[in-house]
């Protein structure tokens, strides 16, 4: 429990700042956003290669108040090295788009864009595909942290580890915790894709989008479930509630749900690879689910629990069987053989960041990233989502971009 606290008190209250190298990366904040201390300010704290120099937004006398209050040099115009674009979505292409024009590279929050056309304009810009283009990337920072690749890693990697026959993600936030104001609640689709991702299904079979209570001209999903099956015949399912909640002699009060991840795998056949000693016409099966809880937060806690079930068969005949339970925890990188730097207390952003400036600075890294192919599958995947539940594909604004 203790170790819990250290973990949320240095990675989101008072990270252990480090000192600063001679020619740290300089980032703009775009907008004085509520996320950005979470996800780049704080996380830039222990990075000796990060500074965040300066903040733009509509209102300057609010960046001012915004930088004095983060610790941040000050409100600018320009920006010496990176920019960092928590805006809403629908500000998301213009704003990377003229900045990677400035030659500046860019983290962009998800998602990416507001539909799929708008992400092809985007990532297949002649000013992102050109050699030596400044780095582009869309922030899933979960993607970058060690459960994450430990999760895939079981999945797909691990010797006993059979095709997917089924993965689901699941997602909620308490109602009351988001603003009705909070630009993170208009659209439940746009930031809850990980199944999405991660089985890259493509048809959907199924859709159900729930409305709000009360009419809503803007189209705002606040809950969805989902379900997909892909070329392989797998499914998939989503289900996220931004407003979670229960009702209590007639009124609605908040109810937390735990984010979690489930993957079941086919049975695979092992008895080759195990060399053991078999009967006559007998088989070694292994039928695996992976279930990973919390991979919202996971520096707060998490936790990976690997099922395995035995099955020794002949022909269709099981003989015998028997089931092993292992749960991994994976706050730090497992394997750390290569000098890769990392930390308990790092969140899903500070493992983020330092993939970004790797790739900035021209180094390998671990090799994780959000490739600009994902980026555009995923949006387009969502448009076929907002459809097959009744809703408008998001609009995209008219903006004169000049060269």
């Amino acid at each position: 429990m203790l170790e819990m606290f250290r973990r949320i008190y240095e990675s989101f209250i008072s990270p252990p700042e480090v000192p600063k190298g001679e020619n740290p990366l300089r980032f703009g904040v775009l907008g004085a956003s509520d996320i950005a201390p979470m996800s780049l300010i704080l996380p830039a704290k222990t990075h000796p290669e990060v500074v965040i120099a300066c903040v733009a937004a509509r209102d300057r006398a609010r960046a001012e108040k915004y930088a004095k209050k983060h610790g941040i040099e000050g409100v600018h115009d320009t920006y010496q090295d990176c920019i960092y674009i928590p805006l809403p979505n629908s500000y998301h292409y213009e704003w990377a788009i003229r900045a990677i024009k400035a030659g500046k590279h860019v983290l962009l929050e998800k998602p990416c864009t507001s539909n799929g056309p708008e992400a092809r304009r985007l990532f297949e810009s002649p000013a992102v595909t050109a050699p030596n283009a400044p780095v582009l990337l869309e922030a899933f920072h979960y993607t970058f942290h060690p459960m994450w690749q430990t999760f895939m890693h079981l999945i797909h990697h691990d010797p006993l580890a059979g095709p997917v026959k089924s993965a689901a993600s699941y997602f909620y936030i308490p109602r009351g915790y988001f603003r009705t104001d909070d630009i993170r609640f208009r659209g439940m689709l746009s930031d809850s894709r990980p199944v999405v991702e991660n089985v890259e299904f493509r048809r959907i079979s199924k859709s159900d989008h729930r409305d709000k209570e009360v009419e809503d001209l803007e189209q705002i999903d606040e809950a969805v479930t989902v379900t997909f099956r892909s070329k392989t015949g797998a499914v998939g399912r989503l289900d996220a509630d931004l407003c979670l909640a229960s009702s209590f002699l007639g009124v609605k009060m908040p109810r937390m749900g735990w984010p979690k991840c489930v993957a079941e795998l086919e049975e695979k056949d092992v008895s080759d690879a195990k060399g053991e000693k078999l009967g006559d016409g007998e088989r070694h099966f292994v039928q695996r689910t992976v279930t990973l809880y919390n991979h919202i937060g996971p520096v707060i806690f998490h936790s990976i629990v690997v099922e395995d079930r035995h099955f020794i068969k002949r022909e269709t005949t099981v003989v015998k069987s028997w089931t092993k339970k292992n749960t991994i925890k994976a706050y730090d990188w497992l394997d750390k053989s290569d000098g890769r730097p990392a930390g308990a207390s790092w969140s899903t952003y500070r493992y983020q960041l330092e993939e970004f400036v790797n790739r900035v600075r021209g180094r390998k890294g671990t090799g994780v990233w959000v490739e600009h192919q994902s980026s555009m599958d995923q949006m387009a995947v969502l448009d076929d989502m907002y459809e097959k539940g009744g809703l408008k594909v998001r609009p995209s604004r008219e903006i004169d971009l000049v060269d």
